[in-house]
């Protein structure tokens, strides 16, 4: 399983610059794992990231370490968008999208 590493500071969503992210290719089926490398206004919030292909949202829960399975309807097309929404009691934080180029 491969692990794409992303930074997420209060609203702002990037890719980590430690990971690599060349050499991706579409169609992967239960292969693809997010990591989210949470900073500053996501502490207590119940947290789910939306992964966009052609225009539809595919969502997955991110567990306590962070992490979630990328959908695979999300990879089936050469790009993927990725964000993230957060919510607690009277709050909730939601970062900008983000693009993955996929290969092949």
């Amino acid at each position: 399983m491969r692990t794409l590493s992303f930074i997420v500071n209060e609203q702002q969503i990037k890719k980590d610059p430690r990971c690599d992210f060349s050499q991706i290719s579409p169609n992967t089926i239960g292969y693809l794992k997010a990591k989210f490398i949470l900073r500053k206004g996501w502490g207590g919030c119940r947290i789910a990231a939306s992964f966009w292909c052609l225009g539809k949202e595919y969502a997955a829960l991110v567990s306590q370490d962070g992490t979630c399975i990328i959908p695979d309807q999300a990879l089936t097309w050469d790009n993927f968008k990725v964000s993230l929404t957060g919510v607690k009691e009277g709050y909730r934080i939601t970062t900008n999208k983000i693009t993955v180029e996929q290969e092949g």
